[in-house]
């Protein structure tokens, strides 16, 4: 994501935890409605996610970012998860975007849906990292005996060769993550 969002890099986890809280486990009674009651509620009457629709733009009509991230992080994220079409899934012919969405619509319209977890990775980590991977049911949690559905977003650091030069001639801080060029569907 930091490509994208550059020096604003430190909302990475907070961008992280408002996608999470979204899709969270129930938290009580009636008077504490929202996470993924309420997410089954929104999908059921007004289909937030639908195949052929972007991520992006699902996630821009829940504006899960309101007023907590300033204009120019908001937008480098929404940049972010548009990229995500150009990536590769887990799910075999279909790009990350698309695999998103599809998980997403079949397990808010389940009988019993999973809350969703948004995990990130080191897409560096080996040559099959490098895509978004979705898992029907996995506890992502250790300290929580709930199965959920893992969706996780490829994540990368920026190598110190190609932010060096943009180091000196900006006088800045190199940008930490990044989604390479290599992640685009061939």
């Amino acid at each position: 994501m930091g490509f994208m969002l550059k020096e604003h890099d430190i909302y990475v986890g907070t961008l992280q935890d408002q996608l999470n809280l979204r899709f969270a486990p129930a938290m009580g009674g009636k008077e504490t409605f929202g996470g993924l009651d309420e997410m089954v509620a929104l999908q059921k009457e007004f289909e937030i996610f639908k195949v052929g629709r972007r991520f992006r733009t699902s996630i821009a009509a829940l504006n899960l970012l309101g007023g907590a991230a300033n204009p120019e992080t908001k937008s480098r994220f929404y940049d972010y998860l548009a990229t995500l079409r150009g990536v590769r899934s887990s799910t075999p012919g279909q790009s990350g975007d698309a695999a998103i969405v599809k998980a997403l619509v079949r397990n808010l319209s389940a009988e019993k849906p999973l809350p969703v977890y948004f995990a990130l990775h080191d897409m560096r980590a080996s040559k099959d990292s490098n895509r978004v991977i979705v898992t029907e049911r996995a506890r992502p949690l250790f300290y929580m005996d709930q199965d959920y559905l893992v969706i996780s977003l490829p994540l990368g650091l920026a190598s110190a060769a190609a932010a060096e030069p943009a180091q000196r001639h900006a006088g800045t801080a190199p940008s930490t993550a990044y989604l390479p060029q290599g992640a685009l569907l061939n």
